[in-house]
């Protein structure tokens, strides 16, 4: 055979195992692009979606599974979930944990955060809900293998796009970040800077014995913020680390339009204050929403079990306390400078 017909050969068989240059050009009934769903697997293959059909006529929703396969030598098949949740506004800021502050946000032409290198979300324009938030989600499935970060934030912007055409929604179509910060690591806490900010500290009481604070936060302050903060082991422990997975506390702060006006269009979000005294609207005393020089703003504190075991010692503040400190402590540093009214 000659040589020139082995090549084509060999270009038609890459081509079709490999690319998708002879595959389809959307996926997901339409809702994403082959090329995007190409630059999230991070690597040569070709992506199928399995048939799925994308969300049916009147329907606001969508579960698709893609293939990224390839005749290449050590190249297992991968495959990625995308789908969407509906969800209280802030449930990306409920739960507590490392997992929640270990996170890379991103906010403005789009919204969402992607999870180390192997998931990403954004949040639909409240314009285009009509009740609970949505998210559009985007997972790699595949074991340790690892996916293009910016790649996944665009895949998931990508789909959302799709979603609002079906949807007919007339908001502005979103756009994906660029670059993303790195992803949070934990760190020691500097003494009177927990999490980064100026005079937050964990009260003497409810730390008992000196120990050391860690904790995972954003190198940078933005409109999606937040940390999670733990106590190392002291000497004579007997908890064994058992604590540690909740931690002392994680803190979060809001000031990103879209996720707001998500939290406000939420089931049991309430105007009336569920704070006494606070101006502040929310769902209970320790997830509010304020208002700041005209910019809303949610503050919440989820409660981790070290919390709750300092509760056992004489003198240790309660949550209604600590979450005020939290507040007026981070308060200025996002413009907010009265939310906890007079005392």
């Amino acid at each position: 055979m000659p040589l020139v017909s082995l090549a084509l050969i060999g270009s038609w068989v890459h081509l079709s195992y490999n690319t998708n240059v002879l595959g389809d050009e959307e996926l997901c009934g339409g809702l994403v692009s082959a090329r995007a769903a190409e630059t999230a697997f991070s690597r040569t293959g070709r992506v199928s979606d399995d048939g799925d059909p994308g969300p049916r006529a009147g329907e606001a929703s969508f579960d698709c599974w893609l293939d990224n396969t390839s005749a290449l030598p050590g190249f297992p098949d991968l495959e990625m979930h995308l789908y969407t949740t509906r969800d209280r506004g802030d449930e990306a800021f409920t739960g507590g944990g490392p997992g929640q502050a270990a996170v890379t946000s991103f906010s403005g032409p789009a919204s969402g955060a992607v999870v180390k290198d192997h998931k990403a979300w954004v949040w639909l324009p409240p314009a285009c809900l009509d009740g609970e938030s949505m998210r559009v989600n985007v997972t790699l499935m595949s074991g340790e293998a690892s996916a293009d970060r910016v790649g996944l934030a665009a895949l998931a912007v990508d789909a959302a796009n799709g979603l609002m055409d079906h949807m007919k929604c007339d908001a502005d179509r979103l756009k994906a970040p660029r670059s993303l910060a790195a992803t949070p690591v934990e760190r020691d806490a500097e003494p009177g800077r927990l999490c980064g900010v100026p005079g937050f500290s964990l009260p003497a009481a409810s730390t008992g014995q000196a120990r050391k604070v860690r904790e995972i936060a954003p190198a940078a302050r933005g409109p999606l913020w937040t940390c999670f903060v733990a106590l190392e082991q002291g000497p004579g422990d007997d908890s064994r680390g058992r604590d540690r997975g909740s931690g002392f506390a994680t803190y979060s702060v809001v000031q990103d339009p879209v996720v707001i006006g998500g939290i406000k269009q939420s089931k049991g979000y309430a105007e009336e204050s569920p704070v006494d005294g606070w101006p502040v609207t929310g769902f209970d005393s320790t997830h509010i929403v304020a208002t700041c020089g005209g910019k809303e703003t949610y503050f919440a504190m989820e409660t981790g079990t070290q919390q709750l075991r300092s509760w056992e010692r004489p003198g240790a503040p309660r949550e209604a306390e600590l979450f005020r400190s939290f507040v007026e402590k981070a308060g200025p540093s996002f413009g907010c400078t009265d939310v906890t009214g007079a005392r």
